[in-house]
């Protein structure tokens, strides 16, 4: 077994390149100009535009942007789809409606909240004043209940 290992040792030394000592000094040399070359010029850098040091960390007035499957667009889509007849009275916002994220679509019959995750619509404040035809009476009190 000793043997074994001795052959692998003289096989790596074998397949180590060696590299001529005058070779290997101009490498380090021209090596160490690059790495005064390079900082030389970070220090140019700096002193030009001291702001324009990389950061790692956002600052803190960036927020990480979030995108929900549904755009507003879809949602408008859909809203109108579940109350015929309808218009938009203001874009889309994304809400918080019973714990879920959703766009609020405000229509000119009413408010359908639809998830942002799926499409689905949570609740139609539209439909209940569509459906009794437009009359105000008993329908409109549904939509006081959404915003919680």
């Amino acid at each position: 077994m000793g043997a074994a290992l001795g052959i692998g040792r003289l096989a790596q030394n074998a397949l180590t390149p060696t590299l001529d000592p005058q070779l290997l000094a101009q490498l380090q040399a021209r090596e160490a100009t690059y790495q005064a070359m390079i900082a030389q010029a970070n220090a140019q850098l700096q002193a030009t535009d001291p702001s324009a040091t990389p950061t790692t960390a956002p600052t803190p007035t960036q927020e990480p942007t979030v995108v929900y499957p549904i755009t507003p667009d879809l949602a408008v889509y859909l809203a109108l789809s579940v109350a015929p007849g309808s218009y938009l009275v203001k874009n889309p916002e994304l809400v918080n409606f019973q714990g879920v994220v959703a766009y609020e679509v405000t229509l000119n019959s009413g408010r359908v909240y639809v998830d942002a995750n799926n499409g689905q619509i949570l609740f139609n404040g539209a439909a209940a004043i569509s459906s009794a035809g437009g009359s105000s009476s008993s329908a409109g009190g549904g939509e006081n209940d959404e915003g919680d």
